[in-house]
């Protein structure tokens, strides 16, 4: 029987409960104490330079000091740090749960009564933290655990950061997952108690809706999503996206503040009336930059647009040119007869009375059948088989000013989708190899004024879809 590893003449390793880059997380055995114990190890890759060693090093020296200095039962207590074989090692609270992300993954959509007892918990771990000077940087949910019994354990203080400790941002990057990061972090601002409440915020919109709601193919279209594309909330109850929008907002002065937060979420999780979301005074928000920590931000010149909004007519234009299915300019074509093949590069309407009279794809959905005149777009198919068409991208353009805003027009409205359409699809152009047809959907007034239909909401989104030009089934993703 192979003998069991012992760390630091104490700690007896029992089974491994988790393995990444840098390191593995044992469960372990403290034999002084005689309680079972989670223990880090840090393991980075052979051939790492010192330098990065010494940060990760000391990254796991914070978190130990971090939660030392926390006394909060959804803070995942820190019972000792050792070296030993120039190996570091933190032994803390062995936490016998799922993270939600992995609950999510495993059990689906999470109730909004649920969520809202998770974010609570969350959310006093957070104020715990904000009041001793420490913002957690990196709240996301894979690091939330939550016990079978409703238990909340915030993890993962590693690059947290304290008001009277020195910053840890390796080769002057910012730290933290960018799926998450508020846009005042994406615009060089500090991190803040605010910034961690936008990412409680994106990590709630993830378990009610099942998906993580910025989360693309690439970096720098995370970013722009972060940027300009607020998550669409289906499966939310009204009172649970109010917290949510509130979270999201995106001038930090005006975000939701974890008391008024707190205030509206022990209202959800005890079945009382929904408390409504504070009104704060007016002021400008955000403008963010559309090139964000070196990176450049998709659809830049979209998001110009956007910010020279001026509502036009309703008229999609007069051109009455047929469009060419290889053309490389965008067109304006007269109307089609019911059943004909939508072009490729020619602005249509979906929605309420539109060309296509009904959608229902999100994200980067596939649908059996081809863009046609008149036929709507009921259900989606898996992407991995044969499929006519996928939703590469999406935008909502007027994205941080009121929901009844008055529809901006066809004309307006197309041309921010053929910037947008556009730039997304040289994203993805490099990594096609066949000839494509992509186009972009608008929605009706109908649809846009339908927003807060109870039944069956109206969106204010843009679409890009995608298809090849032969009409040939696609056999795979053309989206990551």
């Amino acid at each position: 029987m192979q003998q069991q590893r012992l760390v630091a003449n104490r700690y007896a390793l029992l089974a491994e409960l988790g393995r990444g880059a840098m390191g593995v997380v044992w469960r372990a055995q403290d034999q002084v104490l005689g309680r079972a114990v989670a223990l880090k190890e840090l393991h980075p890759p052979q051939g790492i330079a010192a330098e990065e060693r010494n940060v990760l090093e000391e990254r796991m020296l914070r978190e130990a000091r971090t939660a030392g200095r926390l006394n909060h039962p959804a803070v995942v207590t820190v019972y000792d740090i050792v070296r030993e074989n120039d190996r570091t090692y933190l032994a803390m609270e062995l936490v016998d749960a799922l993270d939600l992300a992995g609950i999510v993954q495993k059990h689906g959509p999470r109730d909004s009564t649920w969520m809202a007892g998770v974010a609570l918990q969350v959310l006093g771990a957070l104020e715990a933290a904000h009041s001793a000077g420490i913002v957690h940087r990196d709240v996301k949910p894979s690091n939330i655990m939550v016990r079978p019994d409703g238990a909340v354990k915030l993890t993962d203080f590693g690059i947290a950061q304290a008001m009277d400790d020195p910053r840890l941002t390796h080769n002057g990057g910012i730290v933290g997952s960018p799926a998450y990061m508020s846009p005042d972090r994406l615009h060089g601002w500090e991190a803040s108690p605010a910034s961690d409440l936008w990412a409680l915020g994106v990590t709630m919109a993830h378990a009610v809706e099942g998906v993580s709601p910025f989360e693309r193919t690439s970096t720098a279209s995370t970013l722009h999503a972060v940027m300009n594309e607020p998550p669409v909330l289906r499966r939310a109850s009204p009172a649970l996206a109010d917290v949510i929008r509130g979270f999201l907002t995106v001038d930090p002065k005006r975000r939701l503040t974890a008391p008024q937060a707190r205030h509206m979420l022990t209202a959800i999780a005890q079945g009382a009336p929904a408390v409504p979301l504070p009104r704060n005074k007016k002021s400008t928000a955000v403008k963010v930059a559309a090139v964000v920590v070196g990176v450049a931000v998709l659809a830049g010149a979209a998001f110009a647009g956007y910010q020279a909004f001026k509502p036009q007519d309703s008229g999609a234009g007069q051109n009455t040119n047929q469009p060419s299915e290889n053309s490389t300019e965008w067109t304006e074509a007269a109307s089609l007869p019911v059943g004909a093949p939508l072009p490729s590069r020619r602005i249509a309407t979906f929605g309420r009375g539109g060309d296509v009279p009904e959608w229902n794809l999100s994200g980067t959905q596939c649908a059996k059948d081809f863009l046609t005149q008149g036929s709507p777009v009921r259900t989606d198919v898996p992407c991995n088989g044969p499929h006519g068409i996928q939703l590469f991208s999406a935008a909502t353009p007027l994205w941080d000013k009121p929901k009844d805003i008055a529809y901006p027009g066809t004309k307006w409205l197309a041309d921010f989708t053929k910037n947008y359409c556009t730039e997304q699809f040289k994203a993805i152009e490099p990594n096609i190899k066949e000839p494509i047809g992509f186009t972009g959907l608008v929605p009706t007034q109908k649809e846009w004024e339908a927003y807060h239909d109870a039944a069956t909401p109206g969106r204010q989104e843009v679409l890009c879809v995608l298809w090849k030009q032969d009409r040939s089934p696609l056999a795979g993703s053309l989206v990551g």
